[in-house]
């Protein structure tokens, strides 16, 4: 006995065949954008074409809510870029200081050498003078 599909069998083909096709094509989206396009195969036409305005109020709405956070953190952003400056003005002050530093060492080296060498003379003259 040999079955003939049925109505539903030829759409869950169909539709099987239609993701497959469409999973070859995922791969060129990101990877972020993958499940929003695996959202949009899973859609109805009547849905597909709502999408568009569906996506612009979102759209209006996220702007709304940043505008409400920017506004709402004004200060904080103005407080933050304050420290921004004066962490940069800190970090170039103690950038000079240590460049001064790095000339002053090599002096500060060569003092130090002839006081060591200077220490061990007049320990020596000591010593001489104790035996």
């Amino acid at each position: 006995m040999v079955m003939e599909p049925q109505n539903g069998d030829i759409a869950v083909s169909l539709s099987a065949s239609v993701a497959s096709a469409m999973a070859c094509l995922l791969p060129l989206a990101s990877v972020s954008q993958q499940p929003y396009l695996s959202e949009l195969l899973s859609f109805t036409l009547d849905r597909l074409h709502k999408e568009p305005e569906l996506l612009r109020v979102d759209t209006e709405r996220i702007q709304r809510q940043m505008l409400e956070v920017a506004v709402g953190n004004y200060r904080a952003f103005i407080s933050a870029a304050d420290a921004l400056v004066a962490i940069k003005e800190e970090v170039s002050s103690i950038n000079k200081h240590l460049e001064s530093m790095i000339t002053v060492i090599p002096n500060l080296k060569s003092g130090c050498t002839e006081f060591v060498e200077s220490a061990e003379h007049i320990l020596e003259k000591r010593q001489m003078n104790l035996c």
